[in-house]
C-alpha cells in the first residue's frame, strides 16, 4: 500500500472500488493455489480482463520453508500460463546461490532487478539495462535455467544483449559461466547484434573465442 501512496496511486480508492485487494500475509488460504485460482476466477467472473497477483518471499519464508513456498510459486506459474494472470513476486536481493537458481528456474517468464532485467525470445533470453558486479550472479542463474533443459539439436542458444547498455567484466562472465554446461553438452551459444561498447568488451577479453560461442558484429 505504502509504495502504492508513495508513486501517487489511491490505494485506498482501489480498495473501495474493488479493483486492488490485499490480504494477510498469515491467512493461510493465501498460500493454497486453489485459493488463488478461486479468487481469479471471481475476479474474471466479475468482469475484470485481467488479473495482477504480489506478493513477498521473505514474508512467506517467515510462515514457511522456502521449499513449500517454491511449490506454491510453481503453482501459480502454472495460473498465469492458463489464465490472463500476472504475477509480481518480490525477492530479496541477498539471496544464497541455491535459493537464486531456483526463483530463476521458477521464473522463466523473465527477472527484473533494479540494473537488468531478463526476459524469453524466440530460442533464448533476452537480457536489457545494465549488468556489472553487483547483479551479475542474476545474470548467471537466468542463463543456467534458460539453458538447463534446451534440447539437444535445436539450433544455438541465443543470447540477446542489444538492449544491455553497459557490461563490465563480470557480466560477461556471467554469460560464460552461466552457460558453461550446455556448452560442455555440444550446445551453441549465439550472441547477435549488440551495441558498440559491449561488442569491443566482448570481443577485448576474447569471449567469443570459447568453444561454443559465437558474436555477430556490433553496431
Amino acid at each position: 500500500m505504502g509504495v502504492l501512496d508513495g508513486g501517487g496511486v489511491d490505494a485506498d480508492d482501489l480498495v473501495e472500488r474493488g479493483q486492488l485487494q490485499v490480504f494477510s500475509a498469515d491467512d493461510d488460504r493465501v498460500y493454497s493455489a486453489a485459493w488463488q485460482a478461486s479468487v481469479i476466477d471471481d475476479a474474471l467472473s466479475g468482469g475484470y480482463p485481467t488479473v495482477r497477483l504480489s506478493g513477498e518471499a521473505r514474508t512467506a519464508w517467515s510462515l514457511m520453508a522456502p521449499e513449500v513456498h517454491a511449490g506454491i510459486e510453481r503453482a501459480t506459474d502454472e495460473l498465469c500460463r492458463a489464465l490472463p494472470v500476472s504475477v509480481l513476486c518480490q525477492y530479496p536481493s541477498d539471496l544464497t546461490e541455491a535459493v537464486l537458481q531456483d526463483a530463476c528456474d521458477m521464473h522463466r517468464d523473465g527477472l527484473r532487478e533494479v540494473l537488468v532485467q531478463t526476459s524469453p525470445i524466440p530460442g533464448g533470453l533476452a537480457i536489457a539495462g545494465e549488468v556489472d558486479h553487483s547483479n551479475a550472479r542474476i545474470v548467471h542463474s537466468a542463463l543456467t535455467a534458460a539453458t538447463a533443459t534446451r534440447p539437444e539439436g535445436g539450433g544455438p542458444f541465443v543470447v540477446g544483449l542489444g538492449a544491455v547498455d553497459f557490461l563490465d567484466v563480470a557480466g560477461a562472465r556471467a554469460l560464460l559461466t552461466g552457460t558453461t554446461a550446455y556448452r560442455a553438452r555440444g550446445g551453441m551459444v549465439h550472441i547477435p547484434e549488440v551495441q558498440a561498447p559491449v561488442g569491443r568488451l566482448l570481443r577485448l577479453l576474447g569471449v567469443d573465442r570459447f568453444d561454443g560461442v559465437s558474436l555477430e558484429e556490433w553496431r
